[in-house]
Order: C-alpha cells, then structure tokens, then sequence
C-alpha cells in the first residue's frame, strides 16, 4: 500500500516519493491483467492506494472510463499530476473528467464523499500495510458501499514463495541511479508467526545523493501483515462479500506454495434490502 507509506516518516517525502517510483515504475507485468479485469466487470474504477498513479494507463486502455484513486500520501499524489500531465493518454483522460485523485485514508473511505459507485476496485499491495483483521474489516467494508451489486474487488499482493522464511539483518538490497547520481538502499526485518497471519518489522535507510553533493539520508520503517488464507477469506466474508477466484500470478496460474504474487477477486455479496445497482 502506498496510502499510509510515509506517513509519520520525518524524511523528505517528495524524495521519498520519487524512490518509491524509481522502485516500481518498472513493474509492468500487471498491466494485461487489469486490463482485462476492466474489460470483464466494467469501465469505472476505484484505485485503493493508487499511489503515483502507475496503473492508470492500463486500466484506461482496458476500457475504464472513470478511474477514481485515493491514497493517504500527499506526495505520491502530486507525482501523479506530474505523470498526467507528462502522458498525452493521461492528460486528455484527465481533462474529460475520466481521472480523479483523493487524498485520504483507505481504512475510512466514507468521510472522503467519493459519491460514486463502482465496478471495479483494486487493492494492491494495500493489504500488508494494514495493522491485521480489524483494519481489514474496516476497508472492505468500506469498499463494498462503493461497489455496484455486481462488483469486484482484487486484492492483490506478494505470494507465499516471497513471504521471508527469517530475519534479515541490515544489509543492501538495491542500488540505483536517480538524475545520474546513486542511490542505496539497506533494509533489515524482522517476522512473527501470529495466529492471524505473518507479521513482519520492515525498515530501510535511503543514502541518495543530492545535487549538491551531499547526501540524503532517509529512515522508514513500516509493519506489514500478511494474513492467512483462512483469516483473508473469513475478513471478506464479515465484509459482505465473497471470494470468487484465486491466482497466483497475474498469467492466471493456481495459487499455490509457490506462488509469488497472492490475488483473491473478490464478488460483492447478494446486496441487503435496500441496496441499489447505479
């Protein structure tokens, strides 16, 4: 998730924004994917956590004429304008009213007057930056008043070969160039079996150096869950919805132990009295 990346981070959140992308705007094996996600439950979308904006461009060429992200961090926001702006695509969808950017909690999705209904919603990555089963109850439920009747939710995340099997002391996991210049980054976790799932401490330091010379040093640390099957799948169902599919890649493959990407499409329920198809 991207909503609640930085927040409470003291560090330069635009330099940490624009790591945050030189890390996955790379990521592109997906697009197909949700391409053909809107293709099937239909063109309006809601992004949870939807960052800088990098999956925009495909949900547009998979038909989607509205795409509406929401993300907690203020700077990832702002590099998505800048990424609108940047892309012809983007920009014209922009100006015709397909794209809108909220800034806002995804764990609180009612306060933020979205005021739309959607057939489409997407989670990724989202899910292990929420702090276990009551925070997961409390997004899907959200997401699901959002939801047409017909609706789906994809709930997208790392699979099971990539979860770590044991404690990682600090140490380098990348090294990149950003406007020509270095950047290293170094990160140390530590994991816990919980009944609810794997609990993990994740931090990292960013050494990137500035124009000037010097160098930016910047701290982070997160704590992720990564919950079971049966603790995910028992979340939906109290959210009123059902999971219809599971895959472990984006290629549609079985999820299995090996998997590395965890993906639930997730049906709305059989709407309660009252509840209306827009």
């Amino acid at each position: 998730m991207s909503s609640d990346i930085f927040a409470d981070q003291p560090t330069e959140p635009d330099l940490l924004a624009e790591l945050y992308d030189l890390e996955h705007d790379d990521v592109v094996e997906d697009f197909a994917f949700y391409g053909e996600m809107v293709e099937r439950s239909g063109p309006t979308v809601l992004d949870l956590g939807c960052g800088s904006g990098r999956l925009f461009s495909a949900l547009l060429r998979g038909g989607a004429t509205r795409v509406v992200g929401v993300d907690g961090s203020a700077a990832l926001l702002r590099r998505a304008e800048s990424r609108i702006a940047a892309d012809e695509e983007l920009s014209v969808a922009s100006g015709a009213g397909m794209i809108r950017l909220v800034l806002g909690d995804v764990r609180s999705l009612g306060p933020l007057g979205i005021g739309e209904r959607f057939s489409l919603a997407i989670a990724v990555g989202l899910l292990p930056h929420l702090d276990g089963p009551e925070e997961a109850l409390r997004l899907l439920s959200g997401v699901r008043t959002l939801l047409r009747r017909d609706g789906l939710l994809i709930i997208d995340d790392v699979g099971p070969a990539l979860l770590p099997s044991r404690d990682l002391p600090l140490s380098v996991d990348w090294r990149r160039q950003l406007h020509g210049r270095e950047v290293v980054r170094r990160s140390e976790l530590m994991r816990r079996d919980a009944p609810e799932g794997l609990r993990v401490a994740f931090s990292t330091i960013v050494d990137a150096v500035r124009p000037d010379g010097t160098i930016a040093r910047l701290p982070s640390s997160h704590r992720l869950w990564y919950p079971t099957q049966e603790a995910l799948a028992k979340v939906v169902a109290e959210a009123g919805m059902a999971v219809e599919l599971q895959y472990g890649s984006h290629d549609l493959d079985r999820l299995h132990p090996d998997s590395e990407r965890r993906i639930f499409v997730v049906r709305r329920a059989t709407s309660a009295a009252g509840d209306r198809k827009r």
